[in-house]
């Protein structure tokens, strides 16, 4: 009886609300369950909420949306298995990939969305997007294209550096194990006084070896696996090396000193909006998950 309610509830919600449909989305300080969503719990600040609603306003900006994110990927993935049976309607789910793709836990459901990358950083955190986002504050034209190669030659580095942590961590999810330390994996990245941000390769060496020592799986399938590094890493940690990144071309050629985190990811995610449109990729993937609804 409660999932039938559930169903209900969710389905005439966006009558309330006066839109065509509501967009559940992860992200924010609390997690709800299915059932508290259905009672309208929800948190109203979220970077994916500012993710999202840019997507939508891209790719369906003649739909009139409401969002709110959930905290939970679990309750989003339950709010999209009701769409999936046809349950409930006007109601879109969207979330993170992770690596959903490599166990085929994604649903290809009409009104289900999600990122291409393995989370919305990955989608943000760019090259690209770091640039556009110093051109927000930068105010000495002359000095772009020597930020704007400093910053892509940043990233081939990381790119490089990372990638063994990177395809271990998808074989990991492939075979079902527990991914590299999260919290740990992001610690990598090292903030230089000065410099760019450093990627401590012995880090992840010694994060592969402990996680190998603690899990000894009896057998580990990684044949057949490629991944795209910047586009599968753990989304958190390329976000960490990017904000790194942007703080200190900011600081050699603006001269800004005050970069607060919380400023410079809504900043970021802005950015982004603007480099949509020339990511081939990102244009492909959205623009077919949006023509099935």
């Amino acid at each position: 009886m409660t999932f039938r309610r559930t169903a209900s509830g969710l389905s005439t919600m966006h009558r309330f609300l006066g839109v065509d449909a509501v967009v559940f989305v992860e992200g924010g300080a609390s997690t709800y369950t299915l059932q508290e969503v259905e009672k309208g719990s929800y948190n109203s600040q979220a970077d994916d909420l500012k993710y999202w609603q840019i997507i939508f306003t891209s790719f369906a900006s003649r739909g009139k949306f409401h969002f709110r994110a959930v905290g939970s990927k679990t309750t989003i993935m339950e709010i999209a298995a009701l769409i999936a049976s046809g349950q409930v309607h006007h109601i879109f789910a969207a979330m993170d990939r992770d690596f959903d793709n490599l166990v085929g836990a994604i649903p290809k459901v009409a009104g289900v969305f999600y990122t291409l990358g393995y989370s919305w950083e990955n989608d943000v955190w760019t090259s690209a997007v770091v640039f556009a986002t110093f051109r927000k504050f930068n105010t000495a034209p002359g000095s772009e294209d020597a930020a704007k190669k400093e910053i892509e030659e940043a990233f081939l580095m990381f790119s490089k550096r990372v990638r063994r942590g990177v395809c271990v961590d998808a074989i990991l999810a492939k075979n079902n194990l527990e991914p590299l330390a999260r919290e740990k994996f992001v610690k990598v990245v090292r903030p230089v006084k000065g410099g760019p941000p450093a990627l401590a390769a012995t880090a992840i060496k010694d994060l592969i070896r402990k996680h190998r020592l603690n899990t000894r799986p009896a057998r580990v399938f990684g044949g057949g696996i490629k991944v795209d590094v910047l586009g599968d890493c753990q989304g958190h940690l390329l976000e960490n090396f990017g904000y790194h990144l942007l703080v200190y071309v900011l600081s050699k050629y603006c001269k800004i000193k005050t970069t607060p985190r919380d400023l410079l990811v809504p900043a970021a995610i802005d950015a982004f909006s603007y480099v949509i449109q020339i990511n081939s990729a990102l244009k492909m993937h959205y623009s077919g998950l949006f023509s099935a609804i």
